[in-house]
Formats: structure tokens, C-alpha cells, sequence
């Protein structure tokens, strides 16, 4: 039995390392790229004969391309696409939730978002901005990705809305407290571990979104990853600055997910609260 167990343990190790390796490979292999010259690129792709780090300083210090710019603008767009997701999405569970606002139709309608391909609405969408003159603001795009990530926010909060005790809410009205009072009190500080989630959750989505960056913005608000992009030219591409801006633009998931992983589990698998 103990070998039988042993080797079954054994087994699964192996699986999982190999997994691990198999997914975790083409990001090695992009870091590996990025401190390669364009030579040796071309020429040896799977060996290493020199490094430098010319990719990082030119992605950064080239004239009309500095990536710093992109970073800044990932950052603004998608934190602010954070907030407002998460300030509209969070009352919309609450009132689904306990108000059955819609009688579940609304929850249809808000799923519905999730359901099309996005490349549907770029047509209308974008004639509607160049009206409103939308078109390359983070306003703009904090607008969009904020829309589009309200779904998985929503349905992701109204699941720990549903696991609270209605009694706690019941017995703060029996002592006076508003429903505002109680949202802010109760509800909120209840379902920490979700909106903590769903931020980080919505917050990767923003910063890894093309399409829409792509279509959407031309100069002032292009993100890092049409930036990353731009060093597909006519005439080159750019492998090791491509790699380099790859490299660098994962840097802030791999931080959230490193300080939020348990956030992220708890609030995807536990919810916010037993009973």
C-alpha cells in the first residue's frame, strides 16, 4: 500500500512538473529572447552565445517609442477601469441580490455582454466615440474595459452577497441602520476577499487587452501592449524589443499575483463568508 501510494504521489509530481514546465516554457523562452541580439536571433533561436541588455535600454530611451510612456498609460486606463467596474458592479450585486431587481432578467441581459465575440461592437462603438471624441483618451478606454468587465465582476460579487446571513442585515435594521449604512458597513467589509479578486481579476484583463487598444487609440493613450506591437515595422521586425517589451509588461501580474494569490483563491472558491 505505501509503495502503491508512493508511486501514485510520485506520478503526480511528475505530471504536475510537466505541466508546469510545458506552460511556463514560451515565457521563459520571450525573457530569454528579450537579452538576446537581433543576430543571434535570427540565427541561433533556440541557443544562447551572448547576452546584453541594448533591447531593454532602446525599447525605453528610443526616440517616438518609449515604452514608458505605454506603462504609464496601462496603468492609468487600467486601474481606473478597476475602480469604476468595480463602484457600478458592486451596488448592481447587492440590489440583484437582494432586491431581485429585474426578477433575473437584468442578470440575462448583464451575462449577455460576456456572451459575443468584441470584436461586434468595435463598428458602433467607434463611431459613437469619434462623435464624442472618445477616441485615443483613457477616458475612452477606461470606459470600455470597465463595461466589459462588469459582467464577470458582477456575477463574481453576487455570489458572496448570496452566502452572507440576510439575519445580519435584518438585525441592523431592527436597530436603526439605512440600507446605505448597512451597504457600507456590512455588505462591503464582508466581501473584501471578493472585491479584492475581482480587482486584481479585472485589473489583468485591462492591462493584457489588445483589441480594443488597438482600434481605439493611435498616439496618446496606446497601451503596452499595442506599444509591445509597434516594433513590427515595414521593413524589421523587432524580435528582442518585442521580447524586452513583453518581458517587461508582465511584470505587474506576476506582482499581483505573488502578494494576491491567496485573495484570489479565497475569493474565487470560498466566498466572502461560512455559514
Amino acid at each position: 500500500m505505501r509503495a502503491r501510494g508512493f508511486r501514485k504521489v510520485l506520478v503526480n509530481d511528475l505530471v504536475a512538473t510537466l505541466a508546469t514546465a510545458f506552460f511556463f516554457w514560451p515565457i521563459i523562452y520571450i525573457i530569454l529572447m528579450s537579452f538576446k541580439p537581433y543576430a543571434d536571433i535570427v540565427t541561433n533561436p533556440l541557443g544562447i552565445s551572448s547576452l546584453t541588455l541594448r533591447n531593454y535600454i532602446e525599447i525605453f530611451t528610443a526616440p517616438g517609442y518609449s515604452f514608458t510612456k505605454y506603462i504609464i498609460n496601462s496603468l492609468i486606463i487600467s486601474t481606473g477601469s478597476t475602480l469604476l467596474s468595480l463602484v457600478i458592479s458592486m451596488p448592481a450585486a447587492y440590489s440583484l441580490v437582494r432586491f431581485k431587481t429585474g426578477n433575473g432578467n437584468i442578470s440575462f441581459y448583464i451575462l449577455s455582454l460576456r456572451l459575443l465575440p468584441p470584436i461586434i461592437f468595435a463598428v458602433p462603438l467607434y463611431i459613437i466615440y469619434s462623435s464624442l471624441g472618445l477616441v485615443d483618451t483613457h477616458l475612452g478606454l477606461i470606459l470600455l474595459y470597465a463595461t466589459f468587465n462588469m459582467p464577470l465582476t458582477v456575477f463574481v460579487l453576487m455570489s458572496f452577497i448570496e452566502e452572507m446571513p440576510i439575519e445580519l442585515e435584518e438585525a441592523a435594521l431592527v436597530d436603526g441602520a439605512s440600507r446605505l449604512t448597512i451597504f457600507k458597513d456590512i455588505v462591503i467589509p464582508l466581501s473584501l476577499p471578493g472585491v479584492i479578486a475581482t480587482s486584481i481579476l479585472n485589473f489583468m484583463a485591462s492591462w493584457n487587452e489588445f483589441l480594443f487598444a488597438l482600434i481605439f487609440t493611435m498616439e496618446n493613450a496606446q497601451t503596452v501592449t499595442v506599444g509591445a506591437s509597434l516594433y513590427i515595422t515595414a521593413w524589421q521586425i523587432k524580435w528582442g524589443h518585442i521580447a524586452a517589451a513583453i518581458s517587461v509588461s508582465i511584470i505587474p501580474t506576476v506582482i499581483f499575483i505573488a502578494f494576491m494569490q491567496r485573495y484570489i483563491v479565497r475569493g474565487l472558491t470560498m466566498g466572502a463568508l461560512k455559514t
